[in-house]
C-alpha cells in the first residue's frame, strides 16, 4: 500500500485493553505485632507486605519457631503448612500509634501527682504502699484487715487527677468525683480480703487532651503473717510487669485493618497475637467493607455472665467467623498447642484456594493443628452460636459447620462479593471499550448481556444453580434478568444517562452438609 495515503488520511488502530479488577478472593492477611527478630536482609519491613514463602517471612525478622516465637511468625508457619501451599500471604504490622508523645507527657504529669499523693499521709494505717514509677505500678500491702486500711492515697490520687481535668477510668468504669471512686466494687473486694488470699489487680487509665490513654496498675496483697516482714521493710513483694511505655504504644487493630484495606490482593483478615477484646471492634469495622474476618475462639464455654456460653463476637456480623481452638473445653490457656491459636489462619488458607462458589468452608482438612475433642452437646452449642470447629471424623481431621456468626454460610458471603465484583468489572469494561453504549434497546441489551455473562460464570463456578426441570418437564432456570424497555423510559431519565432498574434473580446452588439415608433389608425379590 502506498505511503502517499498518509497525505490524505491517517489511521491508527489500537486494541482496547479490558479493565481488570484489583479485587482478589483467594488470599489471606495476617494482622499482628511487628517482628522481634532482626531481618536477614537489611530493609524496611513494609506496613503491609506480601510473602511467597515461610522463608521470606523469616527473612523479614519474624521468629516462627522456638521458645519465644512471634505470633505472626507462627501464624505464617501454619498458613504455609496447608495443602496446597498458599502462593501468597499478606501481613499487616501494627504501627506505633499517633499521640504517643502526648501519652509521654501524661505519664510525667500523672507520675508527679501519684508521687505527691500516694502514701504521704501521716495517719496512714493498715498498709504499706510502693510506687514503681518505671513500671507505672502501685502496690498496696495490707498489714491488717482491709476495713482498717486508711489513707493509701489511691482515692486522693484519683480525685486529684480528675480535678486536674484528666479522664480517669478504673477497670473500664469512668470515675468523676470522690463518691464515684469510693463506690467502685473493687473497694468492697479489698475490704473483704483475707490473709493469704489472691491478690486483687486493678487497672486505671488516664487520658488528657486527646492523647493516647495511659495505663496504671494497682495490686493489693494481704500476705500471711510470716510474710509481713516484706511489708514492714517496705519491699516490693513481687516482680511487677511494666506497663507499656509510649514508644511501645500500638494502634488499635481495627486501625491496622483500615490501613491494610488500602493494599489490594487479600480477602480474609486473620489476627495473630491480638487480644480477644479487640475482636468485636475488628468485626464491626470489617462489616463496613467487602472483606471477611476469621478469628480463633478460645473463651466460648462458660465465658459469659453466670457461666453461660458466650462467643467473643456478637451474632450480628455477616462478615466474621470464629473457629474453636482448644483441644478440649477444660484445657488451660498454657496447655493450648501453639499452632491452635491460629486455627483461623489454617481454616482461611485451606478454604481460599478454591474458587468462589465452588466450595464450602466445612469439611476442610487442616495441617499442623490439632483437632478438638468435643462432646455432642458441646458441638451442638458451638453450632447454635454459629461457630466453627475442627474435629476428627473417620480418621480425617476436618472443619465443621462453615458459618459466620450472623448465621450465614461463609461461602455464600464470599460468592456474593465475587459476583458483585465480576459484574461491576464486566459492565465497566463495556463502557470503557465501546465507543458509546446508546440509550436504546440495543444499548440496554448490551448491559444485560454483561449481567448474564457474569451470572453464567457464577453458574459455571458452582455458586448459582444450573437449569433444572420439575416433574412436568418445565424449566427451572438458574437465573433470570430484567431490564427496562427504552420506550418506557422518560426523556429526563434518558437525559440523565443513568440506566436504572436492571435486575436479576439467581438461585443459589448451596451445598449439602448432611445426608439422611434410610433403607430396608429384605429377603423378598425387588
Amino acid at each position: 500500500m502506498s505511503s502517499n495515503f498518509d497525505k490524505i488520511a491517517t489511521v491508527d488502530i489500537s486494541i482496547a485493553s479490558p479493565v481488570s479488577s484489583d479485587a482478589n478472593f483467594g488470599n489471606l492477611l495476617i494482622l499482628g505485632p511487628a517482628p522481634t527478630g532482626t531481618p536477614k536482609v537489611p530493609r524496611v519491613i513494609p506496613k503491609v507486605g506480601v510473602y511467597g514463602s515461610l522463608e521470606e517471612v523469616q527473612e523479614a525478622g519474624f521468629i516462627t519457631n522456638g521458645e519465644n516465637p512471634d505470633p505472626v511468625g507462627v501464624a505464617a508457619r501454619v498458613a504455609f503448612s496447608q495443602t496446597p501451599v498458599p502462593t501468597e500471604v499478606y501481613i499487616a504490622i501494627q504501627q506505633k500509634a499517633e499521640g504517643a508523645s502526648g501519652a509521654a507527657q501524661t505519664i510525667l504529669e500523672a507520675n508527679s501527682v501519684i508521687e505527691m499523693m500516694v502514701g504521704k499521709q501521716a495517719d496512714m494505717a493498715g498498709c504499706s504502699v510502693d510506687f514503681d514509677e518505671d513500671a507505672r505500678r502501685i502496690h498496696i500491702t495490707l498489714t491488717g484487715p482491709g476495713s482498717d486500711m486508711q489513707n493509701t492515697g489511691i482515692v486522693d490520687t484519683i480525685t486529684a487527677l480528675v480535678e486536674k481535668k484528666y479522664v480517669v477510668s478504673v477497670d473500664g468504669e469512668e470515675v468523676t468525683d470522690l463518691d464515684s471512686v469510693k463506690g467502685l466494687p473493687v473497694f468492697s473486694e479489698i475490704t473483704a480480703m483475707e490473709k493469704g488470699g489472691e491478690d486483687i489487680e486493678i487497672v486505671a487509665t488516664v487520658e488528657h487532651d486527646g492523647a493516647l490513654p495511659v495505663s496504671y496498675g494497682v495490686t493489693v496483697s494481704y500476705p500471711d503473717p510470716e510474710n509481713l516482714r516484706v511489708a514492714a521493710e517496705n519491699e516490693m513483694p513481687m516482680a511487677l510487669e511494666p506497663i507499656d511505655t509510649p514508644d511501645k504504644t500500638l494502634e488499635i487493630p481495627s486501625d491496622t485493618a483500615a490501613r491494610a484495606l488500602n493494599t489490594s490482593g487479600w480477602y480474609v483478615l486473620c489476627t495473630a497475637g491480638i487480644d480477644s477484646r479487640h475482636y468485636e471492634d475488628i468485626a464491626s469495622y470489617i462489616e463496613t467493607t467487602e472483606k471477611m474476618f476469621l478469628y480463633t475462639e478460645l473463651g466460648f464455654f462458660g465465658a459469659g455472665k453466670d457461666g453461660e456460653n458466650q462467643p467473643s463476637v456478637g451474632n450480628v456480623y455477616l462478615r466474621t467467623g470464629g473457629i474453636y481452638g482448644r483441644v478440649n473445653t477444660m484445657q488451660p490457656d498454657d496447655e493450648i498447642p501453639e499452632a491452635n491459636l491460629y486455627l483461623n489462619v489454617a481454616m482461611a488458607a485451606a478454604w481460599l484456594h478454591h474458587e468462589p462458589g465452588s466450595e464450602t468452608t466445612a469439611f476442610k482438612r487442616l495441617s499442623a493443628v490439632y483437632p478438638s475433642d468435643l462432646s455432642s452437646s458441646e458441638m451442638k452449642a458451638l453450632e447454635e452460636a454459629h461457630l466453627n470447629y475442627f474435629i476428627e471424623i473417620g480418621g480425617k481431621n476436618i472443619t465443621m459447620n462453615g458459618q459466620v456468626v450472623g448465621n450465614e454460610w461463609c461461602d455464600i458471603i464470599r460468592f456474593r462479593d465475587w459476583l458483585k465484583d465480576d459484574m461491576q468489572t464486566r459492565v465497566v469494561n463495556l463502557f470503557v471499550t465501546e465507543p458509546k453504549v446508546p440509550y436504546t434497546d440495543s444499548g440496554i441489551a448490551k448491559v444485560e448481556n454483561q449481567m448474564r455473562a457474569s451470572l453464567a460464570r457464577g453458574q459455571e463456578m458452582g455458586g448459582i444453580a444450573e437449569e433444572e426441570f420439575d416433574e412436568d418437564g418445565n424449566s427451572i432456570p438458574g437465573f433470570v434478568t430484567s431490564v427496562p424497555r427504552s420506550s418506557k423510559l422518560t426523556a429526563s431519565e434518558k437525559a440523565s444517562r443513568k440506566l436504572k432498574n436492571c435486575k436479576f434473580t439467581a438461585r443459589l446452588a448451596g451445598a449439602i452438609h448432611h445426608a439422611a439415608i434410610s433403607g430396608t433389608l429384605t429377603y423378598e425379590n425387588l
